[in-house]
């Protein structure tokens, strides 16, 4: 098995927290999505046979893109691989993007999965991170993806924000809940170095959340999501039954993966390689067969920790059978005391962080690094 990832940096203006790698270049659009074909072919050999199973546009903003150059690189992707056994093809789109006749354009292509990011469904929020949608926008937007028989949606919520209070969030998740939507995925703010909100917290501008608050707002999104029927399969990820992420557990699964795109990361087992955080220096390398990347080539040090940090962020832990005898070992004897003080738990041979302590999961994953 293995997955792709198309990475679509436009955007129509930076909320002031991304950390990820965009542009309000729009005007490129076309030729990105032409080198985004090209880049497909040159690399056609990546995944070496493996069957692709997932399919998924991030960004930036896919929406930005018209159904006809989503199509573009959708038919290029089934000219050079067999999709027979494709489970799940996923768009990013931000809600304002989103209109009856969009999705169903999209749903025409093959895609069967939304990723909606709602951040929050106070407007008086939406508008300090800069977001362009209002939240009912949002609510209108998931229900348009219903109307056109789309029944797999993820929404992105924010918690831990500069004026969030216990009330504002207990709405988002009441709103979130009452939406019919499949998945959710939770992330507390972070101050993303070089970002608008990081210079406003270096400025004194904002106050930030305190640990505790978010630790506090973090037990309260587990509590009532887990009452909503959706379970808690990865540290900021939920769904209803059967509705899990294919393709962000294949990150966390170790399966390989091809990232196509400025900024776009891949995966093959033993080492991963990332393309420039930079439009021209990306289209150009392409275009002229000379492609600009970096790699990282992975040691068996490497490797451990990866495993221990991937599986750990998992529900369900790290399978101790799958790992060599040596490795096992290591592993219990660096558990060992947290078992004991309950940071750690163990059952049916997987160790796992228990959901009271997932909110210091860095701190338990890497006292288990080699």
């Amino acid at each position: 098995m293995a997955g792709i990832y198309i990475h679509i940096p436009f955007c129509a203006k930076r909320c002031i927290y991304c950390g990820f790698f965009s542009t309000v270049r729009q005007e490129e659009a076309a030729r990105y999505v032409s080198t985004l074909c090209t880049e497909l072919r040159q690399r056609k050999d990546y995944l070496q046979g493996l069957p692709v199973t997932t399919i998924y546009f991030g960004g930036g903003t896919p929406s930005r893109l018209s159904p006809e150059q989503i199509g573009k690189v959708i038919d290029e992707i089934r000219q050079i691989y067999s999709l027979d056994n494709l489970e799940e093809l996923t768009i990013e789109c931000n809600p304002d993007d989103i209109t009856t006749d969009y999705v169903s354009a999209l749903r025409a292509l093959g895609v069967n999965r939304i990723s909606m990011g709602v951040q929050t469904f106070s407007d008086d929020l939406l508008r300090f991170l800069g977001r362009r949608h209002t939240a009912r926008q949002a609510i209108d937007a998931v229900q348009s993806c219903h109307d056109v028989g789309i029944h797999n949606i993820s929404i992105d919520l924010m918690y831990g924000l500069p004026g969030q209070t216990p009330d504002i969030q207990r709405h988002d998740l009441e709103t979130a809940t009452t939406l019919n939507v499949q998945h959710i995925s939770s992330y507390c703010l972070s101050y993303e170095e070089g970002s608008p909100l990081d210079r406003m917290r270096k400025e004194n501008r904002i106050i930030p959340a305190d640990d505790d608050t978010c630790a506090a707002m973090y037990e309260t999104m587990c509590n009532h999501l887990r009452k909503a029927g959706f379970e808690h399969y990865e540290i900021s990820n939920f769904s209803l039954p059967g509705f899990h992420s294919r393709h962000n557990s294949s990150y966390w699964d170790g399966t390989p993966y091809l990232g196509i795109g400025a900024g776009a990361h891949s995966y093959n087992g033993t080492s991963r390689q990332w393309n420039p955080n930079n439009l021209d220096a990306y289209l150009q390398g392409i275009e002229h067969n000379t492609p600009k990347y970096e790699i990282e080539h992975l040691s068996q040090t490497d490797i451990y920790n990866e495993k221990i940090m991937l599986s750990l962020r998992t529900a369900k832990g790290l399978n101790l059978s799958a790992l060599p005898s040596q490795d096992r070992l290591l592993v219990l004897q660096s558990a060992e005391t947290m078992l004991k003080k309950g940071l750690l738990v163990m059952e049916n041979n997987h160790l796992s962080i228990p959901e009271n302590q997932i909110f210091i999961s860095d701190t338990i994953i890497s006292s288990l690094f080699k």
